[in-house]
């Protein structure tokens, strides 16, 4: 492990202990049971076949996510809109999915369609804001932030009015119809909801780690997101440069959609409940948006989201708990001054060449 992977490493590492004590006071101080709750988090996240394979299923739309905003992040751009290009990922797969020109087409050629559609969904979400800003210098964090109601707004209309399944019942939460059986998700555990999409979420942290650290045009997003003065001077296409950045990191956000609608909803639901895009901002800047650490991060996101779960389940305590957990987490973690400890390997990493 490098230097500029173990400080973020051992930060979380760090922020965790801090945290559980916090979380430990809030418990007695409310007259309930530290370990009642700890063994519950542990039950409802690992305690046994489903519950890890259903952490693993919460794992995969967060790593997504995480990794949409650490692509905008490096090149200087923060997308605070990733809900709202993953519900617009999860509507346009919806559509293709389910409707009747692709509902003939073989697996293997209708699942890669509907990831397509997830993605341009996302992307087309994400443009707006980047040519707003990269025009008229405007704020994308507001215009990516309140695009982000907007997608849930218009995708109530679009699924209670316009594509709702004509099978719902009154007073059920809306749907559009399911998805054909040729446009679900590969699953890598039978019984679960794990599909395909983890290892290629996996695989594309390692594709963006290595699209930043060895590729020309990696290191000009990563300059102009440092030194936007420096990368003019230099002659680098600032606004295109922008551009493709905010639509690859909308496209990410817009695949988590696509894990949600072919892996486990089968059909785009109204109203979302789920905060996959916040959380997996939370994810990315939790380990300073190291893409080789995102995974883990998006692991413990996961772990927590079904661990609370396994509190309502398995003890009286609060399912709230999880959620106080995570806020005093990332407020430790976000403490510039813990990642920065003094670390006696250091300097043999250094004669390593760590990186």
């Amino acid at each position: 492990m490098s230097v500029r992977l173990a400080r973020p490493a051992i930060g979380l590492v760090a922020a965790l202990v801090l945290a559980g004590g916090v979380s430990a006071i809030v418990l007695v101080v409310t007259g309930q049971s530290p370990v009642d709750a700890a063994k519950g988090l542990w039950d409802g996240a690992f305690g046994n076949r489903q519950s890890t394979l259903a952490t693993l299923a919460q794992t995969t739309p967060l790593l997504l996510v995480a990794l949409s905003f650490m692509f905008a992040f490096r090149a200087g751009i923060f997308n605070a809109g990733g809900q709202g290009q993953f519900i617009m990922g999860a509507f346009f797969a919806s559509v293709v999915g389910a409707a009747g020109p692709f509902r003939g087409l073989p697996a293997v050629v209708h699942v890669p369609l509907m990831i397509l559609a997830a993605c341009l969904g996302g992307a087309l979400w994400a443009l707006p804001p980047i040519l707003l800003n990269a025009f008229l210098g405007t704020n994308e964090i507001l215009t990516t932030l309140m695009l982000s109601y907007v997608a849930a707004l218009l995708n109530d209309y679009l699924v209670q009015s316009v594509f709702r399944a004509s099978n719902i019942q009154p007073g059920t939460n809306a749907q559009t119809p399911l998805i054909s059986a040729s446009g679900k998700l590969p699953v890598l555990f039978s019984g679960s909801q794990v599909t395909l999409l983890l290892p290629v979420a996996a695989v594309l942290a390692l594709a963006v780690w290595a699209f930043y650290r060895r590729t020309v045009y990696g290191y000009e997003l990563n300059l102009f997101g440092r030194a936007p003065a420096v990368a003019r001077a230099s002659g680098i296409a600032t606004r295109r440069s922008m551009i493709v950045a905010m639509l690859v990191s909308g496209a990410l956000a817009g695949l988590a959609g696509a894990e949600v609608v072919g892996g486990t909803f089968f059909a785009d639901i109204t109203p979302f409940t789920t905060d996959v895009g916040f959380n997996g901002i939370l994810a990315a800047l939790l380990v300073g948006n190291l893409p080789l650490l995102i995974p883990f991060s998006a692991f413990f996101f996961g772990a927590v989201q079904q661990g609370g779960l396994g509190l309502q389940v398995f003890t009286p305590v609060s399912q709230y708990i999880a959620g106080i957990l995570t806020a005093t987490i990332i407020v430790f973690a976000s403490a510039r001054r813990v990642p920065r400890i003094p670390w006696p390997a250091a300097p043999f990493l250094r004669r390593q060449g760590g990186h």
